[in-house]
């Protein structure tokens, strides 16, 4: 779970607004339409405002996009219904009816799964997909389970999510557990929290059960340009240099990046070299498109 970068307000000229899809509704974020469209996929268990600090920098020459997946944020809630593709199936609706032409998707983690899902199922809604230090390739090692670190730390997520504690009180306890983190990202992690449906986290602690397709077939089938982008390893990446490597030999249109020293929020912790890679990407390839 990453928190929002310190902002209590949307970017300026951003409107908060609503989606009624088939399933439930989504909440989202919408910029002016200063050019092509970018749609904003943020991680398990954050909300769109996860993404806020750097929308600034996409809505001068895009516009940009920021939903709540199901379950999280102002979006929702669906029990029982949080497995990768039912995530996507959300997403294609709100990019056929919303966005109303193709767009480049940028996912951090689940989001990233969900670009790709996407992308290669119905590559006629997507320009171009980043996907930032995603999941996908948990299957392909034995066990495909989430590491330890990750399990452990939705564990106590979902416990958290499920108490009866308030946002303030439940501040207060972070803060108390974490005295040198900063108070904005507390707060922010305890907003995440108050209004998370605890069941986002249930397949991921049953052995991965959210991934629900076969991530060979899926690279194979992916259909629009890719830039994968990875933690570094030393910092607990989600994505292994042999998957990396694996991908981008098995379907040219896959692109990899490694950012050294970035954590896995690699948008929070390498933020301008995050905006400077993902620009370049999605321009480049827009223009050769």
């Amino acid at each position: 779970m990453s928190p929002s970068l310190p902002a209590s307000t949307m970017p300026p000229q951003f409107t908060a607004n609503k989606y009624a899809g088939a399933a439930t509704s989504l909440a989202y974020d919408a910029g002016p339409n200063n050019g092509p469209p970018v749609v904003f996929l943020h991680g398990l268990g954050t909300r769109r405002q996860d993404w806020t600090a750097v929308l600034r920098e996409f809505a001068s020459g895009n516009r940009v996009f920021a939903p709540d997946l199901r379950g999280h944020g102002d979006s929702g809630r669906v029990p029982g219904g949080y497995r990768f593709t039912q995530y996507a199936d959300d997403i294609i609706p709100f990019l056929r009816e919303v966005v109303g032409e193709p767009a480049a998707l940028v996912g951090h983690s689940l989001g990233g799964v969900i670009a790709a899902v996407i992308a290669a199922d119905h590559p006629e809604l997507v320009a171009t997909a980043v996907a930032v230090d995603p999941p996908l390739f948990t299957k392909r090692h034995a066990g495909g389970e989430n590491p330890t670190r990750y399990r452990e730390r939705f564990k106590r997520a979902q416990e958290l999510a499920a108490s009866d504690m308030t946002e303030i009180g439940l501040f207060t306890m972070l803060q108390k557990r974490s005295p040198n983190r900063p108070a904005y990202v507390t707060r922010a992690l305890a907003r995440n929290l108050v209004k998370l449906d605890p069941d986002v986290f249930t397949l991921a602690l049953e052995g991965g059960k959210q991934l629900d397709f076969d991530t060979d077939d899926l690279v194979e089938r992916l259909a629009r340009p890719m830039l994968l982008i990875q933690a570094d390893p030393e910092n607990g990446s989600a994505v292994k240099e042999e998957d990396a490597v694996w991908a981008a030999e098995k379907n040219p249109l896959i692109s990899r990046l490694m950012v050294a020293g970035s954590a896995h929020e690699v948008h929070h912790s390498h933020r301008d070299e995050f905006v400077k890679a993902v620009r370049k990407f999605i321009s480049v390839d827009a223009e050769n498109g």
